[in-house]
Order: structure tokens, then C-alpha cells, then sequence
């Protein structure tokens, strides 16, 4: 049950007579567990209530909808809110086991919940999914979701994941596809155990699931210099990971399944990522999929309706994987304006080791050590990407505040999203 916290005006529970401080048990004649439950009935044109006044008396309140604008119009307390399911898997390549100690406490969380990968696209393997679980994601049609797979062999994946007493994925997988729901899927490649014709067989398997099968990346496993008592791993080589493009590419162009190694591959394999056509709907981006082709494309545009000239000195400061895309932005920014300096500064991550090279996942500490000295005195604007701050907040993962930077560096640092549109915006408006 949910205790109800506001009713608001205008809505259809406000009209049929619900009440603030009264609970509601149940939602369909089903008990009320979460938010979900909520929000499909929000969905639906009727719905049944199950409240519960504060006497402790109940009552059922019907629900109907004359229109696509109508809201129930119900706010709760926090009993129904979404509390993440932790995880049951004990992955051999976990980047949270490899994370340093005395960071945040939410950096430890290992969450594999289907009502996160639903509402804000999380990675699931599946692997704590009950039948229960699963009748209510075809049921409430949870689609899109987003599944780790990592291999359709159940013998490499349950040695990948230290688990054995699951459901196999693609059984899994073929259920939830058959009951039209849509799949996003990835692959943490590490070196020797799920690539070469496990990859070509995992891909082979997710394609043969159909269209609902949404899309395939493939990602190189991170490793981190704190694995202290972890089963040794080995990033991938350069011919690893070039061999795992041409897999991935291979199947692409002769069956038309959108598959994708991420940005980080082709740069660990020395080649150049695709063009911008390449990419479809750019379904994969938050892993990194296309992340650099959309970047200077949005530049292209954004370029187009900024102003002719502009007399400026910007410094970008980024991951070591950064400065492919950097450098390439510099082209394109130097070209509309002659003026323009630009200046990179990758930064070696200390703090998590030098295999570590996204921007994400540079920390303040690294910043100051290797850039403090540097004088700034010239430069207009210092910019750095949104993603090396937690989100919603001006702190690192390192827990440095960005205005901690600023003063170390005596220099006003600038955000931005890691979006074309937005990084013009910045270097000219300077906001």
C-alpha cells in the first residue's frame, strides 16, 4: 500500500473523492508494489483503485477517462518509489569491483533491475528476473529494454558471471521478444573468452531472435589498475580488437542487424570510427556507439548559425580517448573561425589507472596534478565534458567540487554536454 501525499487539483482521483493522507492498496484488484503499477494505470482509459480511508475502511473508486488529457492526479510517499534490486552476478570484469575504496556510497550500488533498464535504459542481465518479473514486463509491455548478454554460449557466460542456476539468455531473450518486447543489447568483450567465434556466434544467435532484437553493441572490457585479488584479465590488443570490428561490420552489411563496436574499439584498434550515416538511430550512444560521429555532426550544423567571426583562445581538457574527437572538432571550429586557438589537454588517469582513458571517468585530483602549473593567463574559456561531474552536481568522482578546480587552476572552468549544439554554444557565449 502507498500512503497519498498530494491529490491534485483538476485530476480524476480529485473528482471522485480520494483524499490526501488515504492509502491505496491496490490497483486492479492487483496489490500496489510500485510506481509501475502506477504508471500503467495512468496509461490506461479505465482503472479500478483499491483505497483505504484513515478509519481503516475500503472502498473501490473506478476510474474513467474521457480524454487522452486526463490524470488521475495521485502523488505518494516513498514506499512505492523505485528501489534498485541488487545484483546476484559476480562478473568477472565488474568495474565496480575494480573502483577504489573511499569513494561515494552510490558508486558501490550494483543495480539489475528491469524497472530501471525500462525507465532509464540500466543494462540487465536477467539473471534475478523471477517468473512473476517476467509476466508483469509482457503484461505492462516494458519495451524498450536493455540486456547484457555478453555471450549466448551458457557455458562462457555463466564462467563470465559466475552464475549457473539461471534461466539461459536466450531463452530468455526469445520470450520476451516473442511478447513484442523490444531489446537493446550489449557484449563486454574480454580478450580470449567471449571474442572470435563466441562473438560471431552470440551475434549470429541475437540476430536469429528477429526485429525485437533492437540493436547489438560490442564494448572492450575496462580494467582498472584496483583488481587486487580479481581473476586476471587482459585488455584487448590492437589486432583483438580490429579483428572483433571486422566481425561486427561483417555481419552488419550481410544481414542488415544492427550491431556496433563502440568508439573505444575502433580506437584501441587504431582505425578511425564511421561516418555519421553509419549509425542508425544512434539507439546505442550511451555506450558509446557513434558518440563521436553525432558530436561532429551537430558541430557541422550548429556552425552554420554561428556568428562569422570569433577572436578567442579555448582549452578543451579530456580523457586520453578524448582527443580523437577533440582534435577533429578543432578542425571543423578552426575552419569557420580563423581566429580561433585551441588548445587539448588529455590527462592520464592516475586515480583509476592508465588503461583507463574515457573522459568519464578523469578525476579532479588527475586534473590539478597534471595541469596546475600550466598558466592560463591567455586562454578565454577552459571546457570541460559534463560527464566527469556526478550528475545534477558540480562534483567529480573523486569528490573534488568544481570549484575546487577553478581555484587550483585560477581559472573559471566551463561545462558542456557532450553535444555539438552545446559546445559551440559555449565557446561563443562562454555560458
Amino acid at each position: 500500500m502507498a500512503k497519498i501525499v498530494k491529490v491534485e487539483y483538476g485530476g480524476l482521483a480529485k473528482a471522485a473523492g480520494i483524499k490526501k493522507g488515504e492509502e491505496v492498496t491496490a490497483i486492479n484488484g492487483k496489490k500496489f508494489c510500485d510506481l509501475l503499477d502506477y504508471a500503467y494505470a495512468e496509461g490506461q482509459s479505465e482503472c479500478s483503485l483499491t483505497v483505504k480511508d484513515k478509519k481503516g475502511v475500503t472502498r473501490e473508486v473506478l476510474i474513467k477517462k474521457d480524454s487522452d488529457f486526463d490524470i488521475i492526479g495521485l502523488e505518494f510517499d516513498a514506499s512505492v518509489e523505485l528501489k534498485p534490486r541488487c545484483c546476484r552476478n559476480q562478473c568477472k570484469f565488474c568495474f565496480i569491483d575494480q573502483l577504489p575504496k573511499g569513494m561515494r556510497d552510490t558508486l558501490y550500488v550494483k543495480d539489475d533491475d528491469y524497472r530501471l533498464s525500462f525507465t532509464c535504459g540500466c543494462f540487465i542481465t536477467g539473471t534475478n528476473l523471477t517468473e512473476k518479473d517476467i509476466i508483469r514486463i509482457t503484461e505492462y509491455k516494458l519495451s524498450p529494454l536493455y540486456f547484457s548478454v555478453h555471450a549466448t554460449d551458457e557455458t562462457v557466460r555463466q564462467n563470465l558471471m559466475g552464475t549457473s542456476d539461471t534461466l539461459p539468455v536466450m531463452v530468455l531473450l526469445k520470450r520476451l521478444t516473442e511478447a513484442d518486447i523490444k531489446i537493446h543489447t550489449q557484449v563486454v568483450l574480454c580478450a580470449g573468452i567471449n571474442d572470435g567465434p563466441v562473438l560471431q556466434k552470440t551475434i549470429k544467435d541475437l540476430s536469429s531472435l528477429g526485429s525485437n532484437i533492437a540493436s547489438l553493441a560490442v564494448v572492450p572490457v575496462g580494467l582498472t589498475v584496483h583488481r587486487e585479488g580479481l581473476t586476471p584479465l587482459q585488455l584487448l590488443t590492437k589486432e583483438q580488437a580490429g579483428a572483433a570490428i571486422d566481425t561486427v561490420e561483417d555481419f552488419r552489411n550481410r544481414h542488415e542487424f544492427a550491431c556496433y563496436c563502440s568508439d573505444e574499439m575502433y580506437l584501441q584498434a587504431g582505425r578511425d570510427v564511421k561516418e555519421y550515416e553509419e549509425y542508425g538511430n544512434f539507439d546505442q550512444i550511451e555506450n558509446g556507439v557513434g558518440l563521436v560521429a553525432k558530436l561532429l555532426k551537430e558541430i557541422e550544423e550548429a556552425l552554420e548559425y554561428a556568428p562569422a567571426k570569433l577572436n578567442k583562445r579555448i582549452a578543451f581538457i579530456t580523457g586520453e580517448a578524448g582527443v580523437y574527437a577533440l582534435e577533429r572538432a578543432a578542425v571543423l571550429l578552426k575552419a569557420k573561425w580563423r581566429k580561433l586557438k585551441v588548445d587539448i589537454y588529455p590527462v592520464k588517469n592516475d586515480f583509476f589507472g592508465h588503461t583507463v582513458t574515457v573522459s568519464g571517468l578523469v578525476t579532479a585530483t588527475d586534473i590539478i596534478k597534471q595541469l596546475k602549473g600550466i598558466n592560463f593567463k591567455d586562454t578565454d574559456h577552459i571546457i570541460i565534458p559534463s560527464v566527469m561531474l556526478k550528475e545534477f552536481d558540480t562534483v567529480f568522482l573523486d569528490g573534488v567540487s568544481l570549484e575546487e578546480l577553478e581555484r587550483e587552476l585560477n581559472h573559471k572552468v566551463l561545462l558542456s554536454a557532450v553535444d555539438g549544439e552545446c559546445l559551440v554554444d559555449t565557446i561563443v557565449y562562454g555560458e
